[in-house]
């Protein structure tokens, strides 16, 4: 089990960070469980990966969404928006109430080597859209992917189910085997197939049952194929081939990716 420690990176911004070295997390990259109140990145572009992003539907605030495709979604409690990047683009995502606490995750996942160059475009559902099932001890919200039949309107992305459970008593879930999974509780105390958990725990899970008990314990699980290969990172950009990191800081600085201008 990993404790991760919450830190403070600006006025308006703290972040509890999982990082895929840190757990088998097939191809998640990172999952940042953050609170923001004041505006903290200014637009910035991404290339090679998705940036998801998982407004908690506890928080007290939601988040304006602007990219250099012309969206600008409103990141509700509860919505989830996937920003697909592919080949580049620029976003910025800011509290649409400066001062107001913003929870969410951010979530990057990694594209596969024929996705890599994809034409950039964005997903988003809205709180009431995710399909619940609901279990023993645990409702289960589909977040993306497939669950026991049951399907998300983003579809499975790079092989990438997420599912947010929300444990009230004893129960079990059964993972797909030969895959890498892990769960990541964001609230609550409890237990994950019998170790302490509490907010900023991570665990790896295994194939086959994994036991959770709880009470108003909320965790993200993640379910994946492990990357074929180690992917390449120059900042905001995450390529299989150095070659392609080279041409994505071209597009970039060329204006391939857009343009998007600050709003603060």
């Amino acid at each position: 089990m990993l404790n991760l420690q919450e830190h403070q990176m600006s006025a308006g911004f703290r972040t509890k960070s999982l990082r895929g070295g840190m757990l088998p997390m097939g191809h998640i990259l990172n999952v940042d469980h953050f609170t923001m109140a004041l505006p903290t990145f200014p637009p910035h572009p991404h290339a090679g990966f998705s940036a998801v992003t998982y407004m908690l539907p506890w928080s007290k605030g939601a988040f304006v969404n602007r990219d250099s495709l012309g969206d600008p979604s409103l990141i509700a409690p509860g919505d989830l928006h996937w920003t697909l990047a592919g080949s580049g683009m620029m976003h910025e995502e800011i509290p649409e109430k400066p001062g107001t606490d913003c929870e969410g995750l951010q979530i990057f996942v990694k594209l596969r080597d024929g996705n890599e160059l994809a034409k950039p475009r964005a997903f988003h559902v809205s709180h009431g859209s995710f399909p619940e099932v609901n279990a023993p001890g645990m409702r289960i919200r589909i977040l993306v992917g497939e669950w026991k039949g049951v399907k998300s309107e983003i579809p499975e992305q790079e092989n990438t189910t997420m599912l947010h459970l929300s444990v009230d008593h004893a129960a079990e879930i059964d993972l797909p085997v030969q895959r890498d999974a892990f769960a990541f509780v964001l609230r609550g105390r409890g237990e994950i197939n019998g170790e302490a958990a509490a907010a900023g725990a991570a665990a790896a899970l295994a194939p086959g049952l994994n036991r959770f008990t709880g009470e108003n314990l909320e965790i993200l699980l993640g379910v994946s194929d492990a990357m074929p290969k180690k992917p390449h990172f120059a900042g905001p950009f995450c390529m299989f081939d150095t070659n392609e990191l080279e041409n994505a800081r071209r597009r970039f600085a060329t204006g391939g990716m857009g343009a998007l201008s600050p709003s603060f």
